[in-house]
């Protein structure tokens, strides 16, 4: 059992980039590489971009593959376990002092991942950002954390009926072009209704909403499958290439065909 300090993981760092106590790093574990019990000093997130891994923790042991993200407190006591030749993580670590400074707590942190089906995007925008690294890469990063933490702090809908079906059938049929009309049908709600609610039960409107669960949906496409970018965004639900392109860049910080090669 050992501890990792800021900007160290168990396996191999690919690159590492930092900024204002943000950090993000592309890391690989090969089946042969040190699978003792370790810790980290700040919590982070690791978006699983190829391969699988089984993950045991005190209470649990879960295989995580590609297109997960798992969340790990400062301290928490873990294994990492390679299933595959060869699994690749994107890691979004976040300083305590960070924190601190802005007063962010661990558990808001936590809450916001277990909330937000759309975490990926967060981290590989956070990614992308950092890359950039020039005088707006700052307030650039705070805005996108911040605002995703904000869109988790919405009001819980486990009693409202039409939130749940919704939401249900958004994620179950999520390359179908749903218009406000129908859903207000199956629903028995008010298009107005749903439109001026939405967003304080889910973080965002409707159709932001569909696009991220679509995008989303097409990183495992894109790192699991051989299909062309063409078939991908066809999939997907979106009108052309270029509208899935321009959504994905706008998203994510990468284009399609970047995102691939990651």
């Amino acid at each position: 059992m050992h501890s990792l300090n800021k900007g160290e993981y168990s396996g191999n760092i690919l690159n590492i980039i930092e900024c204002e106590g943000i950090i993000t790093s592309k890391t690989g574990y090969e089946q042969d590489y040190d699978k003792s019990y370790h810790y980290h000093t700040n919590p982070h997130l690791s978006f699983i971009l190829h391969g699988a891994h089984t993950e045991r923790k005190a209470n649990s042991t879960t295989i995580q593959t590609n297109k997960d993200v798992l969340f790990y407190h400062s301290g928490e006591l873990h294994q990492t376990i390679p299933l595959t030749p060869q699994t690749i993580n994107l890691n979004l670590e976040i300083d305590s002092s960070f924190l601190t400074k802005y007063e962010i707590s661990e558990t808001q942190l936590h809450t916001a991942v277990q909330k937000n089906s759309g975490t990926p995007l967060l981290i590989l925008k956070l990614n992308a950002e950092l890359s950039l690294k020039d005088d707006l890469t700052p307030n650039a990063l705070y805005t996108l954390l911040f605002n995703y933490l904000t869109e988790t702090n919405v009001k819980d809908y486990k009693h409202i009926q039409w939130c749940i079906t919704l939401k249900d059938i958004l994620h179950d049929n999520w390359n179908v072009n749903h218009s406000l009309d129908a859903l207000s049908r199956t629903l028995g709600v008010h298009p107005i209704t749903i439109s001026k609610h939405f967003p304080n039960y889910f973080g965002c409107t409707l159709s932001e909403y569909v696009r991220k669960i679509r995008i989303v949906r097409s990183l495992d496409l894109l790192k699991t499958t051989s299909l062309s970018l063409s078939e991908i965004s066809h999939l997907c639900g979106f009108s052309d290439q270029s509208h899935f392109f321009r959504t994905f860049k706008h998203l994510t910080g990468f284009n399609p065909k970047t995102f691939r090669k990651l």
